[in-house]
């Protein structure tokens, strides 16, 4: 009997267990949250009137419009140096000198050159013996010594050099009584096409630069360079800059620079106006205009396609009108409507699904045979509703 005691006592248990998990199971299945269903909304917009532009983005150089590269015309010793880096000078301002004895005296012997030239040719035009040849020849030296006084007459005036324009010194080079040599100097502004080499920007002996009015050097690809022309609106913003400045696109080059296998093409945007607070070679983005339309659109999302037609779902009144419409350009989140809705027209847009997972405590879960559900148990909450205004 105490076998069978036992083992009663053990069946019992056992069935006592099961009775538990099964339950648990049960109590699980009808209390969990219910898998996240979807629900489809939607909601409505207006058709309006846009401006949507096209645009070019590129990053370019700041630098002023109006530059100057100055030196000494002719070889020499600077005889004074009358301005210093950073130092605002007024247009025609003496920047520094050079000695001219030297640069006199090639003046002088010049013009006695020129003098007894003209001499010879007036003695042969006097002369009934004089040929053809013979004058044709004094008249060649004459233009020869003429030639000759010009450059010397220039280079002396050129010992005096002084601001082409007002600005800021930006580059000094000269100390007095150091010998320099004679060479050009090159002033660029706006519209021209001068290009400065980097080595006669860093040899000359001095630079101005005009801070008043600027320009962005910068460069465009392949794929840009046709949609661009001159004159198309820009505005540039230097970098750490919060102010979009206007500008225009004043030269495209067509020659590019290839690197790294892209090939780039160099422009210039002119800034317009005054403006202030930027600096030499600083950065910039710029953003040229290429088109720009003020068109009537609508939600891109609220365009839709069916059996070969497009259309849009316009509400009037409460109720919802699928309308066929001819489309333009897409810009984006907006598409350019040519016919079919007016100004104003509020029309369907669908939206991102949403997603609901709360329900009654006893849900329609298979815990429960077909048709059996508790008394008082909801309805699921994951109907799909449409939302409209």
């Amino acid at each position: 009997m105490g076998r069978w005691r036992k083992r009663t006592v053990a069946i019992v248990a056992a069935v006592a267990i099961i009775v538990v998990v099964a339950g648990g199971v049960l109590i699980w299945r009808l209390t969990r949250p219910a898998t996240a269903t979807t629900a489809a909304t939607t909601t409505t917009a207006k058709a309006t009137k846009t401006t949507q532009r096209t645009t070019v983005s590129a990053t370019g150089t700041l630098a002023p419009q109006n530059q100057a590269y100055l030196n000494f015309p002719a070889a020499g010793t600077v005889s004074a140096v009358n301005v210093q880096l950073g130092q605002t000078v007024a247009a025609g301002q003496v920047l520094a000198t050079q000695n001219t004895t030297t640069l006199a005296s090639a003046v002088t012997s010049a013009q006695a050159g020129v003098d007894s030239a003209q001499s010879s040719l007036d003695t042969l035009n006097a002369s009934s013996s004089s040929t053809t040849a013979q004058i044709s020849a004094a008249k060649a030296q004459l233009a020869s010594a003429q030639a000759k006084l010009t450059s010397a007459q220039s280079d002396l005036a050129g010992a005096t050099m002084t601001a082409p324009f007002a600005g800021v010194v930006a580059q000094v080079n000269l100390t007095v009584n150091s010998k320099v040599n004679g060479t050009s100097s090159t002033t660029t502004g706006a519209g021209t096409t001068t290009v400065v080499a980097a080595t006669t920007s860093s040899t000359a002996q001095v630079v101005v630069v005009d801070t008043s009015t600027w320009l962005v050097n910068s460069t465009v690809g392949m794929a840009d360079l046709s949609s661009l022309k001159q004159g198309l609106t820009c505005t540039v913003t230097a970098t750490g800059g919060t102010t979009s400045l206007p500008g225009t696109l004043t030269s495209i080059g067509i020659v590019g620079t290839t690197s790294a296998g892209t090939t780039s093409y160099p422009v210039i945007v002119t800034l317009t106006g005054n403006p202030t607070g930027l600096y030499v070679g600083g950065s910039a983005d710029v953003t040229i205009v290429v088109s720009q339309v003020t068109v009537l659109t609508v939600p891109t999302a609220a365009v839709q396609q069916e059996n070969g037609q497009t259309y849009v779902t316009v509400v009037v009144n409460g109720a919802q009108t699928k309308t066929n419409v001819t489309v333009g350009r897409t810009f984006g989140t907006r598409t350019e409507i040519t016919a079919g809705v007016a100004e104003g027209d509020e029309v369907v847009v669908p939206t991102e699904a949403t997603s609901t997972s709360s329900r009654s405590a006893f849900g329609n879960r298979s815990g429960f045979p077909s048709g059996a559900r508790p008394s008082g148990a909801g309805r699921p909450s994951n109907v799909p509703t449409t939302q409209g205004s």
